[in-house]
């Protein structure tokens, strides 16, 4: 256990864990994991699973420190004990932001004509989707202040106007058109998070922590179909990732389809398979892992201009200057010395004038993916055929632009990097808008 010392009543208690101020810091708090897994908003149907506690706050930490690197902004700090973890002291924002890739759970309620037919894969969202849910208990709606602003037919109604100023509530599992799905009552948005909560800033953050665990799990061959998170403000006004994110957080699905998160509890699944999709989901994300990469930039002469690049985490960028023509043994020095440095990979751009000797010389001599972006074409074009016309066993590949080389770099390299994954998935669903 952590030598912290706790206050006494913890601040908030539920059924899954349990949150502690810290003596003489007041910034600070302490989430403690339970054993306990629940469903349906049902006390009844709480059951105790055996480490569930350590095994939340494994995949919970896991997650985090990957968001951490990611550049994303989190509450976690960091694990303390087999059940415990230290957070920064927030307001929580009485939401819960849920994105999907795939149509399931209370989407496929709403949504009834995207219900997946025996044997199909569910629905893909291109474009993942995005939703808010009012946090609520026993139906009851409070301001930011906590004052009771009145009561739903159910917890956890779903807004269906988060940007408007006055929200609509509808039923979480009923198609709007059917009656019953309007819960009556319309509130003014700034009455329940106040004027600090800035939902597209949240909504941003929630696309970038999506793609990144996405990018990580694709990585371990396992499918992230939605998930829930949750977000605070600190004591200095930052909106962060707070809470939780753990197997009670998701659907995840592997390879074959079949389910490895919380859906299995709610299905009624032997709580033995159940307890071993959990440590399976938690050593996996204890595989979550940033590579890291080389994105070389190989000019054959120092007049050659070098593309912008993003940053990126994990991901090293190099420039060499050699030429093909007139050092060639350099180059293959230079080259071993580099992949010697980066068993994890990486992709090379070389960038060259006239006559493309340094392309092929290096594709030829490595397996890294090579792209040859040649400068002159332009103004010679007949050049262009020194960088596609190549011998066998030279699988050099060539890109006009200077832009879509370092694009088609990055694609590459996001699949072992899930931050690479993120900033690539980003830019292609911005489109869909």
């Amino acid at each position: 256990m952590s030598n912290l010392q706790k206050i006494n009543p913890p601040i908030a208690s539920g059924k899954t864990k349990k949150i502690w101020g810290v003596v003489a810091d007041p910034n600070t708090v302490i989430v403690e994991n339970t054993d306990s897994i629940t469903k349906n908003n049902d006390p009844s149907q709480t059951r105790k699973m055996h480490s569930k506690g350590e095994m939340a706050t494994d995949t919970t930490s896991n997650v985090f420190e990957l968001l951490k690197i990611a550049g994303i902004p989190v509450a976690f700090r960091k694990q303390i004990s087999p059940t415990e973890f230290l957070a920064d002291n927030c307001q929580m924002i009485p939401l819960e932001v849920v994105g999907r890739r795939y149509a399931a759970g209370s989407y496929l309620k709403r949504y009834p004509n995207l219900q997946e037919k025996e044997g199909d894969a569910p629905f893909m969202f291109h474009r993942w989707e995005y939703e808010l849910f009012l946090k609520t208990t026993n139906g009851i709606i409070t301001d930011i202040e906590g004052n009771n602003l009145g009561t739903t037919l159910v917890d956890d109604p779903l807004v269906m106007t988060p940007n408007c100023l006055e929200w609509v509530l509808t039923h979480p599992k009923i198609p709007s058109w059917e009656s019953g799905a309007n819960l009556g009552k319309n509130y003014a948005k700034e009455k329940i998070i106040g004027n600090k909560v800035k939902l597209k800033e949240i909504e941003e953050i929630a696309r970038k922590v999506f793609l990144v665990i996405e990018g990580a799990f694709a990585q371990l061959g396992v499918k992230l179909i939605d998930i829930k998170i949750e977000f605070g403000i600190t004591k200095i006004g930052k909106i962060v990732v707070a809470d939780v994110i753990d197997n009670d957080s998701w659907r995840l699905r592997d390879e074959k389809w079949e389910e490895l998160s919380k859906q299995l509890f709610r299905d009624n699944t032997a709580m033995n398979v159940i307890e071993d999709k959990y440590a399976l989901v938690a050593q996996l994300t204890k595989r979550f892992h940033i590579p890291r990469q080389a994105l070389v930039f190989w000019k054959g002469s120092a007049s050659d201009s070098s593309p912008d690049i993003p940053t990126v985490a994990g991901i090293d960028v190099i420039e060499v200057t050699l030429s093909g023509h007139k050092s060639p043994n350099q180059c293959l020095e230079r080259l071993k010395t580099v992949i010697q440095n980066y068993p994890e990979g990486g992709v090379i751009l070389s960038i060259v004038g006239m006559s493309n000797g340094l392309g092929p010389t290096i594709a030829a001599r490595t397996n890294w993916p090579t792209i040859a972006i040649p400068t002159t074409v332009k103004n010679q074009p007949h050049d262009i055929w020194s960088s596609l016309e190549m011998p066998g066993n030279v699988p050099l590949c060539t890109v006009l632009s200077h832009k879509n080389a370092v694009l088609a770099a990055l694609n590459i390299l996001a699949q072992k990097n899930p931050v690479a994954y993120m900033k690539r998935q980003a830019t292609i669903e911005s489109l869909d808008r």
